[in-house]
């Protein structure tokens, strides 16, 4: 119809009727457009909305699982401490042995850290992640938080792998005569280890293996409390745009 009249304002050289068909045109063209991008930033918007909801839950669940292990090293560091004073002191009386043995024991823990990245990776490939939590100073926090967070977790995997191979190389204090490994029933392993203080006293190597050990634990520690600090200030950027508070539920290491 729009063709029609333009065909016979030209016939009639109406030319006012011309530019205002042609205006007429262009701004159904252009209102058209806007009504597509608006639609496509809204639907982009929810998704956004969605997957924020969807990865707050991923990283509280790492963050959890990260507050437990932190938790699981922190606690064997004191008791490595302590079995460290006691043997330099020879100090043996009113000992919680069980305890002190477990830290004296645990000089090459590495366990994995794979976090859940579903969500992240969901948000990588649909080409959310420039734009995530939007053009504002929060969307900024949020995208910092989450690069930080992505780089923590880089670093602590490849330490890990780093640390378990030199750790192969490294005598354990389990390999020492004074240290002895007993059956436990009732026990989650069916194991416990038990030590001749007197012993791993007298014994120059074994104390250096576990100064050593306490070194390379000392320093993983570190490593895992960076990426749970990392975590907790991801989840906290996040519920600045989801408005539910960050919920971290501690996975208790045995």
């Amino acid at each position: 119809m729009i063709l029609a009249r333009l065909s016979r304002a030209v016939r009639e050289q109406n030319w006012f009727a011309v530019v205002l068909e042609f205006v007429i045109v262009i701004a159904g063209v252009v209102i058209g457009f806007q009504i597509t991008a608006g639609a496509e930033r809204s639907a982009m918007q929810s998704r956004m909305d969605r997957a924020l909801v969807r990865l707050q839950v991923e990283v509280e669940q790492s963050a959890g699982m990260l507050d437990g292990l932190v938790d699981a090293y922190q606690g064997l560091n004191v008791s490595r401490t302590e079995a460290i004073e006691r043997l330099l002191a020879r100090d043996f009386e009113d000992m919680d042995e069980a305890r002190l043995a477990s830290g004296l024991v645990a000089i090459n823990l590495y366990p994995a850290f794979s976090p859940q990245q579903g969500v992240y990776e969901e948000i990588v490939s649909s080409g959310m992640l420039s734009s995530l939590g939007g053009d504002n100073e929060a969307g900024e926090r949020l995208r910092n938080a989450l690069s930080r967070y992505q780089r923590e977790v880089t670093f602590l995997q490849g330490q890990i792998d780093y640390m378990r191979a030199s750790g192969l190389a490294a005598p354990s204090t389990m390999d020492f005569p004074a240290v002895i490994l007993e059956y436990a029933p009732g026990t989650v392993r069916e194991r416990r280890y038990a030590v001749d203080w007197q012993a791993a006293a007298d014994d120059p190597e074994l104390m250096q293996a576990l100064l050593q050990g306490n070194n390379r634990m000392r320093a993983t520690t570190d490593w895992w409390e960076d990426t749970l600090e990392a975590a907790i200030a991801l989840c906290d950027a996040i519920a600045e745009h989801t408005g539910r508070p960050c919920e971290i539920v501690t996975e208790a290491i045995e």
